[in-house]
């Protein structure tokens, strides 16, 4: 007779499968990595078969472990739509603006939190501040931000929502007009100081990446130059749709991706309100990242 699983058991495998250990699990969860690995091996012998592989450098799923993680990511998602529905019933009446500062990468994902958004309350509005200025909102100019670094503010509540996965993309006419393209062949589309000191650019150069004949300092400009044929760059898999990943053998640092706002901002309804949506669609997106790395 197969054993159900309750939300506990299923959150508890999906903090697992966006972190990749027990630990991290454990940090996201707020309890000790011992209780998630004794929690789930409880669970695997309760189901009678295994659904973590454990290794040295973390952990990965079994298939059966990976369905469980499917039903989960639904079961998310209800929740957090039958949330916004019960606060949208419950402020029919929200007005209000919300100022969200973000990187270039993340706009698409305000964006489109911000048409559930006004859909839901159309006396509501967005303003999206594209900036790498991560102190806007600790000065207030910003209600929330979506960042890739915890820098420790205290004033600040940090919900920390996945991992940023990374990898080295082409546009297909590149690669027919450079066959047998390698590391050192590669023509690079880099990015200028300081934004090639980020972790993952670092780690593309160590690794021989660093024929940079075009540098750029904007993200969608680099997008964009790769797409037009003119190179091969670290893009950030969630951005790299139509393209083709070369080396998937080189391992790029993940970013965290948080998000973050001021108690006082929560404490508004249209604010709060938002902040759910944009959540929602931040874990969306990102495991939908995670998903194409595993394959």
């Amino acid at each position: 007779m197969a054993l159900q699983a309750n939300w506990d058991d299923l959150r508890l495998l999906l903090a697992v499968s966006r972190r990749g250990s027990f630990l991290q699990a454990g940090q996201l969860l707020g309890i000790a990595a011992s209780t998630v690995s004794r929690r789930l091996t409880q669970l695997e012998a309760a189901l009678g078969e295994p659904l973590v592989e454990r290794g040295v450098e973390g952990c990965w799923l079994t298939s059966r472990g990976q369905a469980l993680v499917d039903v989960a990511v639904a079961a998310e998602a209800g929740l957090r739509r039958q949330t916004a529905a019960e606060l949208s019933g419950e402020h029919t009446a929200l007005c209000g603006s919300v100022l969200v500062s973000a990187g270039e990468g993340f706009s698409s994902c305000v964006l489109d939190a911000a048409s559930r958004f006004t859909a839901l309350h159309p006396r509501c509005s967005v303003e999206l501040l594209v900036a790498t200025d991560f102190h806007k909102i600790v000065r207030g100019v910003a209600d929330i931000a979506i960042r890739t670094a915890h820098l420790g503010e205290p004033s600040l509540i940090y919900r920390p929502i996945g991992k940023l996965a990374y990898g080295v993309f082409a546009e297909a006419g590149y690669l027919k007009r450079s066959p047998g393209v390698t590391l050192a062949t590669a023509v690079n589309i880099a990015l200028l100081p300081p934004l090639d000191m980020l972790p993952q650019m670092r780690a593309a150069k160590a690794a021989g990446l660093d024929r940079a004949q075009i540098s750029v300092n904007s993200f969608s400009v680099q997008l964009e130059s790769v797409r037009q044929g003119m190179g091969v760059a670290v893009l950030p898999r969630i951005l790299a749709k139509g393209l083709t990943e070369l080396f998937p053998e080189l391992e790029l640092p993940e970013m965290e991706v948080y998000l973050v706002t001021r108690p006082q901002a929560l404490k508004q309804a249209h604010i709060r309100c938002f902040f759910d949506i944009l959540e929602q669609v931040l874990l969306e997106v990102l495991c939908v990242g995670t998903h194409q790395r595993a394959s």
